[in-house]
């Protein structure tokens, strides 16, 4: 059974965003869980940072990102709302259009590879191209590259990753801690 400090390590890698550097891991839970109560409330309106084709994009990439298996998937965690809100409130102007430029030539490359968009290739066809961009982000890490944590590729998979575990669906449901970070359980087990 994985421990509330298990959980919190995990949200801790996270830290690592150029954005949110600063912040603790506390702050970074406080962030995600008012990111997912704001989408929980929108969940009826249309997408505010992102267009409808680029936030099917997003869902798709962060689902292949981390999928469904016997645990639940980014889908399942509604990663894509998190990462809309994310964008919307939180992300300078620059940093949003710098995400969504990178969507957009994800979509390009899909279209390329397989004459349509990222959205519509084939699940095989989405995780070969968001293994090509990971190869090629880490060979701009391994480069030197000032600002490498800065290509569009790392905020995807970044925000994936924070949207999930710090969703009920990835908090409880796969790390199975009982109790959700920021909130006070006086009798909680340790």
């Amino acid at each position: 059974m994985t421990s509330r400090r298990d959980a919190v390590r995990t949200l801790g890698s996270i830290a690592a965003l150029p954005f949110f550097g600063a912040s603790g891991v506390e702050e970074l839970v406080e962030i995600g869980r008012r990111a997912h109560s704001l989408a929980e409330l929108r969940q009826s309106d249309p997408p505010r940072a992102l267009t409808s084709a680029e936030y099917e994009i997003v869902s798709q990439a962060a689902e292949r990102i981390i999928p469904r298996t016997n645990t639940p998937g980014a889908t399942d965690a509604r990663v894509a709302d998190f990462i809309d809100v994310m964008l919307a409130d939180w992300y300078s102007a620059s940093g949003r259009e710098r995400f969504k430029a990178g969507l957009s030539d994800l979509d390009g490359r899909a279209r390329t590879l397989a004459g349509r968009g990222f959205a519509q290739t084939s699940e095989r066809q989405q995780i070969e191209l968001l293994e090509t961009l990971d190869r090629e982000l880490d060979l701009r890490r391994q480069s030197g590259v000032t600002g490498a944590d800065d290509h569009w590729f790392a905020m995807l998979k970044h925000l994936t990753i924070w949207g999930y575990y710090t969703s009920r669906q990835g908090i409880v449901e796969e790390l199975r801690v009982d109790v959700l970070p920021g909130r006070y359980d006086g009798n909680a087990p340790y």
